[in-house]
């Protein structure tokens, strides 16, 4: 992966974040994390968040605490830290997809009013309150510095999230398909011609992305990238006329299935409704980092699948999605390059929680498509 940084150096003195156990290596993860900042080598606040299901919650059990994390063990020498502290670890429970967060004695007495926590049980002390506002209320409670510090770890949080996205895609019933080198060539074909539905209209969304774009860093951006996605609906046709598909069909006629029509909507909703353009930033966010994360692992599987059908040039079917893994997975990539623009334009936490939405939103719809690519098509799958 290209290495991505935010424009914004932090001054020398700076604080530091540090997670234990790292995020990275632990295999359990998630885990009960220790959240520390630092300035100078010297840890100033320390906080742990947990997955509240794995705590000792008399009355409330696991089921009912599996969208919630616990904020327990708070140290802070420095209360002017705390809102930077609380943002770092609402941020590693969001990364878990967790929607709510709790705590209880002695730790409410100091974060209840900063995080607006409210009761859920007089008996054990517990209070709660929706991520969201609890971590607008840190981020909002931050000084220049501690901001600072919260807008360096955004584009983190959001490869994070999308890491997370990454390995979902990987079992979907289209990526175990080709893995298993059960694919049917319908399956392959609907693949492509539901792509061909809004690779198509890329260019002009990208120039309505230019048209909407006041700063001028983000217009270039923009238009770099639509020269790069020029006439690319072209390859798609070539790869399905190799596989003996309707392509005036596909071109003139089809109307792209449901899941696929939801990915269409999320980016033109935010280009032409919302006229956002870091906001529509999450649509190539998503489709452009599977293409680099997951694309290498399953084009020579897919290469088998399409020779088994008969086919003896299997790389003439696969032209589209070879030319994108390759442009969108280099370091200089699209993907890369998506990415270092979003670090530069994630200022504050309103537009990342909208920005984060939003990669979700394409993100499932990316799953139910390549699901339905198999399943909706089953009667075409090789006998078990």
């Amino acid at each position: 992966m290209a290495q991505i940084s935010v424009c914004e150096a932090p001054p020398a003195d700076a604080l530091e974040l540090v997670e234990t156990p790292d995020p990275s290596l632990s295999p359990i993860y998630p885990a009960p994390t220790t959240i520390c900042l630092l300035r100078g080598g010297r840890a100033l606040a320390c906080v742990t968040v947990c997955p509240a299901e794995l705590e000792d919650l008399r009355g409330h059990g696991p089921q009912q605490l599996r969208h919630t994390a616990l904020l327990r063990e708070l140290d802070v020498d420095d209360p002017g830290l705390l809102g930077p502290l609380l943002y770092m670890a609402l941020r590693r429970a969001r990364i878990w997809g967790r929607h709510t967060v709790a705590a209880t004695l002695p730790a409410v007495d100091v974060i209840g009013r900063h995080l607006a926590l409210e009761p859920v049980d007089d008996a054990s002390g517990l209070q709660a309150q929706r991520l969201d506002l609890a971590i607008h209320r840190a981020y909002a409670s931050c000084d220049a510095d501690g901001q600072r510090l919260c807008r360096e770890h955004m584009l983190p949080e959001a490869l994070a999230s999308f890491a997370e996205h990454a390995r979902r895609f990987h079992q979907t019933a289209w990526a175990r398909a080709v893995r298993g080198r059960r694919l049917a060539r319908a399956q392959y074909v609907a693949t492509l011609a539901n792509t061909h539905q809004y690779v198509r209209f890329t260019p002009r969304l990208l120039a309505r992305a230019v048209a909407i774009s006041d700063d001028e860093h983000l217009r270039e951006h923009f238009l770099r990238h639509l020269d790069g996605e020029r006439r690319h609906h072209e390859l798609l046709e070539a790869d399905l006329r190799y596989l003996g598909a309707d392509v005036d069909f596909v071109r003139e006629r089809m109307s792209p299935a449901p899941a696929t029509m939801q990915f269409m909507l999320v980016q033109e909703s935010m280009v032409a409704f919302y006229q956002d353009p870091v906001l529509f930033m999450a649509a190539p966010f998503v489709a452009e980092g599977l293409a680099a994360a997951v694309g290498p692992e399953l084009l020579e599987p897919l290469i088998d699948n399409i020779r088994a059908w008969g086919h003896n040039e299997p790389q003439r079917a696969t032209r589209f999605l070879r030319s994108h893994v390759h442009l969108d997975g280099a370091d200089d990539g699209h993907w890369a390059q998506t990415c270092a623009i979003i670090a530069r334009y994630l200022r504050d936490e309103g537009t990342h929680q909208r920005f984060l939405a939003v990669v979700q939103l394409a993100a499932e719809a990316f799953h139910r498509s390549y699901d339905a690519y198999v399943d909706d098509l089953s009667v075409f799958s090789p006998p078990a």
